[in-house]
C-alpha cells in the first residue's frame, strides 16, 4: 500500500504524516455518508479527476471508517493521531461549510491556515483565567489577512458635512442592565457576505432598533438600498465602504424601504445602481454622536434604544470569538468595522456591552460578541467600542 500512496505525486503531508487525496473521499463517503456526485462536487480540474477514479475503484459505500486509513502513510507514530484528528475536523469543516477545492495544493494551503488557526484557539482555550473562548467558526480557513481584506474593509472615516448632533448625559436615570432583544426592537443577525457593507447593518440596525421602539413594530429594513443608493454625498461607497453618520442622513432625506421591497443582494462584493421602485417606510427625523470616549453617556444612548458603533474588528482574536466578554487590549482602536449595540449588562463582576454583528448567526455567540464596559467618561473602550457611537431619532 506504501509503495501506491507514494505513486502519486502529490500527497497532503504534515511532519512524518501523509495524507493520500482518497482519505478525502472515502472520510467523506464512510463518515458523512455522502455519495460520490455530492463527494466529487466539491471538487474541481485532476482533484475531481481524482475522486472519480477513486469511486470507480470503490463503488460500495463504505461503512467503516477503518477502511480510510490504508490511505494515511508515516514514519513514526508520534503525530498519527493528532494529524487524524485535525484532518478529520477540517474535513467536517469544509463539508459545513460548502468548500470547493481544485488541487491537492489548495485543500493542503487551506488545511495548513486551518491548523495554524486552530492551534491559535486551542492554546487561548487552554488559559483558564480568559474571560472569552474562541471557536472555529467560518473563518478559520483563511489567513488573518484573509479575513481582514474580505470581511474588515468598510468603515469610512465620518465627514463633517455628514456628522450628526452631540450627544451627552449622566446615564443617571439608566437602568443596570438593558436587552433590546427582549424588548422586541432587534431584528435577526444578518450577513453583509464579501461586501464592506457592515456600515449599512449598522445603521439599519440603529434605524429598526428606533422605529420599533417609537411606532410599536419592528421591521426589517434594507441594507442594499443604503449600498446602491446613498452614493459619495453621504460618505459611502457601495461595497468599498461608508459611514453610519451618512446612512442616517440619508435615510433623514429620502426614508428607507423594507427589506422585503429591497432585498438584500451585494453579499458576493458586487452591487447594482440604486433602485427607486420601493416605497420608504422608514423616515428619521435628527441623528446624534454620543461623545467619543465617554462610556457614561453611551450607556444613556443604549438605555434609550440600540446604538451603532465603530470598532477594530481585524484582529485574531475578533475572527475566531466564540463567547464570553472580550477584554483583551489587543483587539486594537483603528476602526475598520460598523455593528452594533443592543444592551449591556454585567456577569460574575465584568460589566459588558452587547453587540450585534453582521457575520451571520455561524459567527460568534450566535451573531453577538459581548465586549468589556467601563464607567469612564475618558475610555475609548476595547476594540475602541465608545469612540464612534451614534443613533437616529424617529
Amino acid at each position: 500500500m506504501a509503495s501506491l500512496i507514494q505513486s502519486f505525486a502529490n500527497l497532503f503531508a504534515t511532519s512524518a504524516v501523509q495524507f493520500h487525496p482518497y482519505y478525502l473521499f472515502c472520510t467523506m463517503n464512510a463518515v458523512h455518508n455522502i455519495k460520490k456526485d455530492y463527494v466529487c462536487d466539491n471538487f474541481g480540474g485532476f482533484l475531481n479527476n481524482q475522486c472519480n477514479d477513486y469511486f470507480s475503484k470503490n463503488p460500495i459505500s463504505n461503512t467503516d471508517k477503518s477502511s480510510c486509513y490504508q490511505y494515511i502513510t508515516y514514519n513514526d507514530n508520534k503525530n498519527v493521531d493528532m494529524m487524524i484528528n485535525r484532518w478529520d475536523t477540517f474535513i467536517d469543516y469544509f463539508v459545513e461549510h460548502d468548500r470547493y477545492y481544485n488541487s491537492f495544493s489548495d485543500v493542503s494551503e487551506r488545511f495548513n491556515v486551518f491548523h495554524d488557526n486552530l492551534d491559535f484557539i486551542i492554546h487561548h482555550n487552554f488559559n483558564t483565567n480568559s474571560s472569552f473562548t474562541l471557536g472555529v467558526n467560518q473563518f478559520t480557513d483563511m489567513t488573518n489577512q484573509e479575513f481582514k481584506n474580505k470581511h474588515v474593509n468598510g468603515l469610512g472615516a465620518v465627514v463633517g458635512s455628514n456628522a450628526c448632533k452631540s450627544f451627552s448625559c449622566s446615564a443617571s436615570s439608566a437602568p443596570s442592565s438593558i436587552d433590546w432583544r427582549a424588548k422586541g426592537a432587534v431584528t435577526t443577525v444578518k450577513d453583509q457576505g464579501q461586501c464592506g457593507s457592515c456600515w449599512t447593518f449598522s445603521a439599519t440596525g440603529a434605524i429598526e432598533g428606533a422605529w420599533a421602539i417609537s411606532k410599536g413594530k419592528l421591521v426589517d429594513f434594507s441594507e442594499e438600498q443604503l449600498v446602491e443608493c446613498a452614493g459619495l454625498k453621504y460618505g459611502s461607497m457601495g461595497c468599498n465602504g461608508g459611514q453610519m453618520d451618512g446612512a442616517f442622513k440619508y435615510v433623514i432625506e429620502n426614508g428607507q424601504c423594507a427589506l422585503s421591497s429591497y432585498p438584500y443582494t451585494s453579499g458576493t462584493g458586487d452591487s447594482g445602481s440604486c433602485k427607486t421602485s420601493c416605497d420608504p417606510v422608514a423616515t428619521l427625523s435628527a441623528c446624534y454622536d454620543v461623545m467619543a470616549n465617554d462610556q457614561i453617556s453611551l450607556k444613556g444612548a443604549v438605555a434609550k434604544q440600540p446604538v451603532s458603533i465603530a470598532i477594530e474588528a481585524d484582529t485574531r482574536y475578533f475572527q475566531s470569538y466564540s463567547s464570553g466578554i472580550l477584554d483583551s487590549s489587543s483587539c486594537g482602536t483603528t476602526l475598520d468595522h460598523g455593528v452594533l449595540i443592543v444592551g449591556y449588562g454585567e456577569e460574575n463582576g465584568m460589566k459588558y456591552w452587547n453587540v450585534k454583528n453582521s457575520w451571520s448567526n455561524t459567527w460568534g455567540d450566535n451573531g453577538y460578541v459581548r465586549i468589556l464596559r467601563s464607567d469612564s467618561t475618558n475610555d475609548k473602550g476595547i476594540c475602541g467600542i465608545a469612540m464612534q457611537p451614534s443613533f437616529p431619532v424617529v
